[in-house]
Parts: structure tokens; sequence; C-alpha cells
């Protein structure tokens, strides 16, 4: 049970890392706490099963690295495709996405209502994140060629 809540704390400081703007931990949380109590009463499922379903969803095995190369006055960046490797930085990336989605989403609506329903999305495969996670992974295979480079 012990090992139980261990993991859940911390799942919950891994969002309230990726959320926290301006190191407003306390903020984080509200809002957090505010999208959960909206997904429990707009859904039957738990709020920490839609996170994790919503999560693993977003997950994406490669990400791109920029690398901004300088000659003399010209800047040019450098764009490679990379696989991620350990389970954390997936869960990273997957809820970073989720978080560059909902800051798009500008409307009237709050931040934690667009937060609700984006994980309510994505939970269901409906979502803006996954469809940017599926065009970085056509965008990568269609460059197998830089992936012959990777040191396993």
């Amino acid at each position: 049970m012990k090992l139980r809540k261990k993991k859940t704390m911390v799942f919950k400081n891994k969002i309230v890392n990726v959320f926290m703007k301006n190191g407003k931990k306390y903020t984080c949380e509200k809002i957090l706490l505010k999208s959960s109590k909206l997904l429990q009463k707009s859904s039957k499922k738990n709020f920490q099963n839609l996170v994790q379903l919503a999560v693993i969803n977003t997950t994406s095995a490669f990400k791109l690295n920029e690398q901004v190369m300088k000659k003399g006055k010209r800047k040019s960046k450098k764009i490679t495709p990379s696989f991620i490797i350990k389970d954390s930085l997936r869960i990273m990336t997957a809820l970073k996405f989720i978080k560059n989605t909902v800051q798009k989403n500008k409307s009237s609506t709050n931040f934690y209502k667009n937060l609700a329903n984006e994980i309510l999305a994505s939970s269901s495969l409906k979502s803006q994140s996954i469809d940017q996670k599926t065009k970085l992974q056509t965008q990568i295979l269609l460059n197998k060629r830089y992936l012959s480079k990777f040191k396993w």
C-alpha cells in the first residue's frame, strides 16, 4: 500500500513540476485540484486513471533535438531525431505535449477547464496532443536515415 501511495505522489509531483509557472507550486496545485473536480463531475472514471490513460496515449518514443549552429552572423537550426529511452522522460514529454496544447487553446474558458477537457479528450484518443505526437512520429519515420546513426 505504501508503494502505491509513493508512486502516486511521484506522479503528482511530476505533473505539478511540468505545469508550474514561475515557481508558483501552490497555484499549480489549485489548478490541478479544480481540474480533477471538474473531471470527476463530467466522467464516471477516476481522475487518476484518466490522467494515466491520457499520459499513456500521448507518450512518444521519439523527440526532436534542436541545435543552433552559428557560422559568423548566420544562425541555422539542426534538428536531429532521437529515442527517449527512460520511461520517466517519456512521461515528462507527454505531460509537456498536454501542457502545450492546453496553452495554445486560448479561449474565454479558464486553464483548468481546458486542462480537464484535454485530459478527457486524450484519454479517448481524440486530442490535439495525440495528433501532435502522430505528426512527430511520421516526420521522424520519414527520415529514417538519421536513425541509423543512433547509438544503442
